[in-house]
């Protein structure tokens, strides 16, 4: 855990470093400064000095709050690694474009500056190789559970609301960055900014219900059904313990004969369906949904 959190703190060594060489440089760079280049290192597009250098601060800090909620996180190793090269490239990017309008204010080129992007990008795995390997998995044998007793006419439902804040950081990261390369280089990428959002809204906050219909997910903040498994399709449900990468990795994932949605790694609940597809879901406790479904399945005739 100690080395989660001095990797995460790394994250916000590069939001430092645009602050310092903001304090050091502002009164020498003019009011207008390039912030696009052309293929031969010219530039080609220019904008406030301030407002760029703003734009970018905003990219950094947001990495370093994703950072330090990966940091609380157990497996968002990952996300440390996403936040630092975007802190990073953060940095890179202000450094690359000072120090080429410092150079030659009246025709900056970016030259081998360009560098410093990559060198910011890099700056990730530094931040990963502090974090550490990922712990090892549990043993992934976990007892089937014994059906509820539930008597011919009784009624019984499960519900559980999960939480994900390691996918709300990383969207909300991603769309500071689809919005800061939409605003200085790029502006037909603006509506790329609607994916981030969507799955912000759709996969942070999910209800997941059990009952007498089967099994749904309705996306929390929106109200929006992610997922509905009637009863009858159901061939069984067993607690198991999900590792990402072995589902497609993190979100709703898709792929032939099953799918998932995986928020993190631990236990979570499997169902296997009559026509041979698998589908699971991250919870804790599956035992309670699957002990309940597999009786409402057996007391269910055919």
């Amino acid at each position: 855990m100690r080395r989660l959190v001095v990797a995460a703190a790394m994250v916000w060594l590069p939001v430092g470093v645009l602050g310092l060489t903001w304090a050091a440089w502002h009164g020498r760079l003019p009011e207008r400064i390039a912030t696009h280049w052309n293929g031969t290192g010219a530039a080609d597009g220019f904008g406030s000095a301030s407002w760029f250098w703003a734009t970018l601060l905003v990219v950094g800090v947001a990495a370093g709050v994703a950072a330090a909620v990966a940091a609380r996180t157990p497996g968002a190793r990952f996300l440390l690694t996403a936040a630092g090269a975007v802190s990073g490239a953060a940095a890179g990017i202000w450094l690359a474009t000072a120090r080429a309008t410092l150079a030659n204010p009246a025709e900056a080129r970016l030259g081998w500056r360009f560098l410093l992007v990559f060198a910011g990008l890099a700056w990730g795995f530094v931040v990963a190789a502090v974090a550490g390997p990922r712990p090892p998995a549990a043993p992934a044998d976990v007892p089937l559970v014994d059906p509820l007793e539930l008597k011919p006419t009784e009624r019984v439902a499960y519900s559980s609301t999960l939480r994900s804040p390691v996918l709300l950081g990383v969207s909300l990261v991603a769309a500071a960055v689809v919005a800061v390369a939409a605003a200085t280089t790029a502006p037909a990428v603006w509506p790329v900014l609607a994916l981030p959002l969507a799955a912000a809204l759709l996969f942070a906050r999910v209800r997941v219900t059990a009952d007498r219909r089967g099994l749904r997910l309705v996306a929390g903040l929106i109200g929006v059904p992610l997922k509905r498994i009637a009863l009858a399709d159901i061939d069984t449900a067993e607690p198991a313990r999900i590792a990402p990468m072995e589902w497609g990795g993190w979100g709703y994932r898709v792929a032939p004969g099953r799918s998932a949605l995986v928020l993190r790694s631990g236990p979570g609940l499997v169902l296997r369906l009559r026509d041979g597809r698998r589908f699971a879901v991250t919870l804790d406790e599956p035992e309670v949904p699957a002990a309940l479904l597999t009786a409402l399945r057996h007391r269910t005739p055919g």
